[in-house]
C-alpha cells in the first residue's frame, strides 16, 4: 500500500529537477508493485527532525520483517565505487569526488531508529526489526562496481522492488515466528510518520521550475517571502529592481551533494550554505551583471539579502527555516 505519495515540488536548478525525476521514477515502481501490497507499505519522501538532526529519506518501505530506506541518486553518466569504498561521479568522462549514499542512507536509518525508540512504549521493540538500506541509481546511469564485485546496498532503480521481493521471501524462510512488523504495527507505525513530517519549506523570491508529477498529489500550502520592491539603505531609501539582482545570485544547492536541505552561516570568509544532508560547506559568491560589481550578503534576522557593493541592487535571497 501506498500511504504517502512525493510531497509537490518546485524546484530552482537543473540538479533539483534531474533528482526530483530519479524519485518519481522510483515512485513509479513502487506504486506498481506494491500499490496493492498487504504485506509492503510505502511512504515517499520522508523528513524528520531529533533535536535539531534532521533526516531527509526519499522513500520509506515497512515490511512484515523489517524496514528499508531507499536513496534514490541521479546519475546521468555513471558512478564508480573504488575499492576502499570511495565513491565518484563520472559526467563528460570527468570524474569528481562525492559522499556515499550507502553512508548517508545508514545516517537517516540511526536518526529514524533513535526517534522511533524514543516514541515507542515497549523499549527495545525496534532492536528485533531490521532497518536496511538500499542505493537506487536512475536507470540512465551505469555503475562501475569495484574489483571485489557489486555491492548489496546498490542496484538499478528497476531492480528495487525485486530486492524487497526477494529480502521479505527470505526473511519468510528462515524465520518460524509470526511476523514482526503486523498489519496493525504497520499501519501505527506510518500515521506517526505522517505527523513528524516536516516537508521542506523555503522562502525566495525566484520563479520556481515547476515539473509536475504523472498523478496528482495532495497540495500542502507553501509560505513564501515576496521580493522587497524598496530596501533600506544607509540613509536613503534604495529601489530594487528583481528581474535583474535574481540573476546574480548563485544556486541554492550544496556543491557536494547537490542537496538542499541548506543553512546560511557565517564564519571567517563571509557567509555560506551549510548542508544538513552531508554536512560539508559551500561557499556564496557572486557578481552583479548590472555593474560587475563584487556581491556580498546582508543578514536581517534569519533572512539574508544578496546585494551590491557598488550600486543599489537588492534581494531577498535565502531565509533559514527553524528545524
Amino acid at each position: 500500500m501506498i500511504r504517502k505519495e512525493l510531497d509537490p515540488f518546485e524546484g530552482y536548478g537543473k540538479f533539483e529537477l534531474a533528482g526530483r525525476k530519479a524519485e518519481e521514477q522510483m515512485a513509479f515502481y513502487l506504486r506498481r508493485f506494491f500499490g496493492a501490497s498487504t504485506d509492503v507499505d510505502v511512504l515517499n519522501y520522508l523528513r524528520i527532525d531529533l533535536n535539531g538532526e534532521v533526516a531527509q529519506m526519499d522513500h520509506f518501505v515497512l515490511h512484515p520483517y523489517g524496514l528499508l530506506i531507499v536513496e534514490s541518486k541521479s546519475v546521468s553518466d555513471s558512478v564508480q565505487i573504488t575499492d576502499d569504498g570511495q565513491w565518484k561521479r563520472w559526467f563528460n568522462k570527468t570524474p569528481s569526488g562525492m559522499p556515499s549514499p550507502v553512508t548517508q542512507a545508514q545516517m537517516q536509518a540511526a536518526l529514524l531508529k533513535e526517534l522511533l525508540e524514543k516514541t515507542v512504549r515497549q523499549k527495545g521493540f525496534f532492536d528485533q526489526v531490521r532497518l536496511d538500506v538500499l542505493v537506487a541509481i536512475s536507470d540512465g546511469g551505469t555503475i562501475q562496481w569495484p574489483k571485489s564485485g557489486a555491492i548489496p546496498e546498490v542496484c538499478k532503480a528497476d531492480q528495487v522492488p525485486d530486492r524487497i521481493i526477494q529480502r521479505v521471501d527470505q526473511f519468510r524462510r528462515v524465520r518460524k515466528e509470526p511476523d514482526i512488523l503486523t498489519g496493525d504495527h504497520r499501519r501505527v507505525i506510518s500515521e506517526f510518520l505522517l505527523k513528524v513530517h516536516k516537508p521542506l519549506v523555503r522562502a525566495t523570491p525566484q520563479a520556481p521550475i515547476v515539473h509536475k508529477v504523472a498523478e496528482p498529489i495532495p497540495a500542502y500550502k507553501v509560505p513564501t517571502a515576496s521580493s522587497p520592491m524598496v530596501a533600506p539603505g544607509i540613509g536613503r531609501e534604495r529601489t530594487t529592481a528583481p528581474t535583474t539582482t535574481a540573476k546574480m545570485l548563485s544556486a541554492k544547492t550544496c556543491k557536494h551533494c547537490q542537496a538542499v536541505d541548506l543553512e546560511v552561516r557565517s564564519g571567517q570568509y563571509g557567509y555560506y550554505f551549510y548542508c544538513r544532508v552531508c554536512r560539508k560547506n559551500t561557499g556564496i559568491k557572486f557578481a552583479c551583471p548590472t555593474c560587475g560589481g563584487e556581491g556580498r550578503i546582508r543578514k536581517q534576522g534569519e533572512q539574508f539579502f544578496g546585494e551590491c557593493k557598488d550600486c543599489t541592487a537588492s534581494t531577498l535571497y535565502f531565509s533559514n527555516t527553524v528545524a
